[in-house]
């Protein structure tokens, strides 16, 4: 019995027994239509930034448990016991969010995405959606399909900005002003070892936590159970949040740095603690949850890196496989620099808490924003560096790559 994990509020529940909502045909098959209803159980899930109007929704019904092919009903639907007509829209029981069509239909990886404020989680995910869709997926012969009509709608709207008008995202919306929609995405890949034998189909969930609700652990209580849900974990360091790092950056006349927010190590250190008081302690007390945590705007830090370091350029993707020598090159260039950074606090901490911890380096934009133009992106638009990196790890280790090199387990 397929086991499906509601994207919306992580509630986990039988496929089968998913309610379904009608769809409110404009003609019945048994007489009058189906008209809206108030979903209070939705409404109150997304809070008040759900408008009045956009509480009145389709009925939501049990399916049977023997359910036949009927008149008006087509493969996969069931039909409304009311006005009869088919409807494949499946939704979750407890938050009353609709699903995607095919998304109780296939493996889920839930990621989340965490960082303070202006860490640049929104840019990173665009740029990442791109990269999947161009040079990586061409390099794995893989492809990526946004799923539903909110996900769809993001990414277009983000594409046009970023790539189109060279506009950076706004930043993600806090917990007080109502729920964000997670980002649901459908990854195929070849399956390992099986030339030409058919296609492995996985959703990715990235959700993602505003800063806002990181820097404090109250309010950070609100996304224990999304981060509890989650197959792996993204943290995005900005680097220009560091004092060492601010300190040690020559004087230029790019675009002004960054407020300081919350402390990275607090951001990690919370994070442990609402995983580990929800059941996701492993052995020694550590957090079993893998984590990535990505240093971002490597581009900022020209001034601090080797020449030849690995951080300056992708990694080589050859033959469609994934290279842990390389992973581990780039591993060991941050740890080296974050022990430096400000006394190594951020990299203790993520030792002394998580049991398997691997580090990035990347950059979205591969070149600071114009400095007469912070908001923006650089002229020659985004020219990323690793950004593929955290997520293809996370992949790895849940066997949907290919491996070459040195292999799982902790690294820090």
């Amino acid at each position: 019995m397929t086991t499906v994990t509601c994207p919306y509020c992580f509630t986990r529940a039988s496929a089968a027994r998913l309610p379904y909502r009608c769809q409110m045909m404009p003609s019945g098959v048994r007489g009058a239509p189906c008209g809206p209803v108030r979903d209070d159980v939705w409404a109150g899930f997304t809070g008040p930034a759900a408008p009045p109007a956009a509480r009145m929704r389709g009925p939501v019904f049990n399916a049977p448990r023997s359910v036949g092919r009927v008149l008006g009903t087509s493969a996969g639907s069931v039909p409304c016991p009311k006005c009869g007509v088919g409807t494949p829209v499946r939704v979750c029981g407890t938050c009353h969010n609709d699903l995607p069509s095919d998304y109780c239909d296939q493996d889920s990886r839930i990621i989340a995405l965490v960082g303070a404020k202006a860490s640049g989680k929104s840019t990173y995910v665009s740029v990442l959606v791109n990269e999947l869709n161009q040079r990586v997926g061409q390099a794995y012969h893989a492809s990526l399909a946004a799923m539903g009509a909110s996900t769809q709608r993001r990414d277009k709207e983000m594409a046009e900005d970023l790539y189109e008008r060279l506009r950076l995202p706004d930043a993600t919306r806090p917990a007080a002003l109502g729920f964000s929609d997670p980002l649901l995405y459908r990854l195929s890949l070849p399956r390992r070892g099986r030339p030409g034998g058919g296609t492995r189909h996985t959703t990715l969930v990235f959700f993602d936590a505003a800063g806002e609700d990181l820097a404090d652990a109250e309010a950070m209580d609100r996304y224990t159970r999304y981060l509890s849900a989650a197959d792996g974990i993204i943290m995005l360091v900005d680097p220009l949040q560091l004092g060492s790092v601010r300190d040690r950056l020559p004087v230029h006349d790019g675009p002004p740095l960054p407020a300081v927010e919350a402390p990275p190590e607090q951001i990690a250190a919370d994070l442990a603690t609402q995983l580990r008081a929800h059941g996701r302690r492993g052995a020694r007390g550590r957090v079993s949850t893998p984590i990535a945590v990505a240093v971002t705007k490597t581009d900022m830090l020209g001034a601090l890196l080797d020449p030849h370091s690995p951080l300056l350029a992708n990694a080589p993707h050859q033959g469609g496989v994934y290279d842990d020598v390389d992973r581990l090159a780039v591993h060991e260039e941050m740890r080296s620099l974050l022990a430096d950074w400000d006394s190594g606090t951020l990299l203790r901490r993520l030792e002394l808490d998580f049991a398997e911890v691997s580090l990035f380096g990347l950059s979205a934009l591969g070149a600071p924003p114009p400095a007469d133009a912070p908001a923006d992106a650089p002229k020659s638009g985004p020219r990323p560096v690793r950004v593929e990196d955290p997520l293809l790890w996370l992949l790895s280790r849940r066997g949907l790559l290919r491996v070459r090199g040195a292999g799982k387990g902790r690294t820090t």
